[in-house]
């Protein structure tokens, strides 16, 4: 979340006990805590850091300040993450020995609940940023949510579902702050610290003129491909991948979509990387890509002499399939058919997922983030009456 302009409506502060009782009893029954006060006093008492408020700017007086929302967050001890994720943790009453001291660090950090109606949802990205003190910096998120609303909530701002493995319970999501190795699908390694040979979906119109200087080398300067026959009106239509080496581009590819299929073609590698992996990592890339998508069969046209690489990328020739010409050279039909993908986009998925930008569904997008406003419909009411 963008913490500099939401900063601007939302301010974020420590409530009194008095604050969180008032609080505690409004949200209750929308939360469906089964917490007592005094329980909310123990855990507060003994850590005053778990409680953050929230309230609107052009609304907050400190010396009167009446908060509108909150987060509570557990700091939780070893045996308290241990014991939460394997389901002998009492949210209700949590036991003090799972409970980590103001001054302690702690193992994980459970968000115990959260209340932000509206604009205020934007206070919860503030209350991320305090917990990037020096005692917090590096340690998990851990939430749980109940409610469809609390559910997309953290999926914006970052937390992820947790597996089988580490996880007794299902439903528990984590927003991982400790180091981990990150695994990136293969269309989106693009940029790496450790792998030489990386590849991106292309977005921007400078990412699509690196694609159009790649081919130009490939197929005008090498082949002499005429340019209304490389450039033949379908790249504006289609999506991209981009290789690099490095940070250098150095190699390009072309994926189109139908029915039941897709085709990759106009597969282009600069020379001075024609001796080096990019070729297959940007063909299983675009392979990946098009399982992520729901296809099976990945078809394309192979000139003749580069038909022994396809065979090695994972083509085949097959019954029925054709040699033919164009642009001055000779073709053969292949296709490669691929297992299909158990978790292939398709209707029933998360629409906000569907929506996020090619190649990039594994991460919240900036739709995303605009889900937590509500809806104000600005031109609707305006229209109904023009009407």
């Amino acid at each position: 979340m963008d913490v500099t302009r939401i900063s601007r409506h939302v301010v974020i502060y420590t409530p009194s006990i008095d604050e969180v009782e008032r609080l505690f009893d409004v949200c209750r029954r929308e939360l469906g805590s089964q917490a007592s006060l005094d329980v909310v006093r123990r855990v507060m008492s003994a850590n005053p850091s778990t409680f953050s408020a929230f309230a609107r700017r052009d609304k907050y007086d400190c010396a009167n300040p009446r908060a509108e929302g909150f987060i509570a967050w557990l700091p939780l001890t070893s045996e308290g993450r241990k014991a939460l994720l394997g389901g002998q943790f009492d949210g209700a009453n949590p036991s003090p020995n799972y409970i980590a001291a103001q001054h302690e660090k702690p193992a994980a950090l459970y968000v115990w609940a959260i209340y932000a109606p509206g604009r205020l949802a934007g206070g919860v990205a503030l209350a991320f940023q305090q917990m990037s003190t020096p005692l917090y910096s590096d340690v998990d998120l851990l939430a749980w949510g109940p409610t469809a609303a609390g559910r997309r909530l953290i999926d914006t701002v970052g937390f992820e579902p947790l597996d089988a493995d580490e996880a007794g319970q299902r439903g528990f999501h984590i927003y991982r702050r400790s180091p981990q190795d990150t695994v990136r699908p293969a269309y989106d390694t693009y940029p790496s610290t450790t792998e030489a040979n990386t590849v991106t979906v292309v977005r921007s119109l400078d990412d699509l003129t690196k694609v159009m200087a790649i081919r130009s080398v490939a197929f005008l300067a090498e082949q002499a491909c005429p340019l209304e026959e490389e450039f033949d009106g379908n790249d504006l239509s289609s999506t991209h991948l981009l290789g690099y080496v490095g940070d250098e581009p150095a190699a390009s590819l072309r994926i189109r979509c139908f029915a039941d299929f897709a085709k990759v073609e106009r597969l282009a590698v600069r020379p001075e990387y024609r001796n080096s992996r990019m070729a297959f990592v940007i063909v299983r890339a675009a392979h990946e890509l098009c399982r992520k998508k729901g296809y099976v069969k990945v078809y394309g046209h192979a000139q003749k002499r580069l038909m022994p690489f396809w065979r090695r990328a994972g083509a085949r020739t097959f019954d029925g399939g054709q040699d033919f010409a164009f642009s001055d050279h000779e073709y053969t039909e292949m296709l490669a058919e691929l297992p299909r993908d158990p978790d292939a986009i398709a209707v029933g998925a998360d629409p906000l997922v569907i929506i996020r930008p090619e190649g990039r569904w594994h991460l919240p997008g900036v739709l995303d983030r605009s889900s937590v406003r509500p809806a104000t419909n600005p031109t609707g009411g305006e229209r109904s009456r023009r009407r």
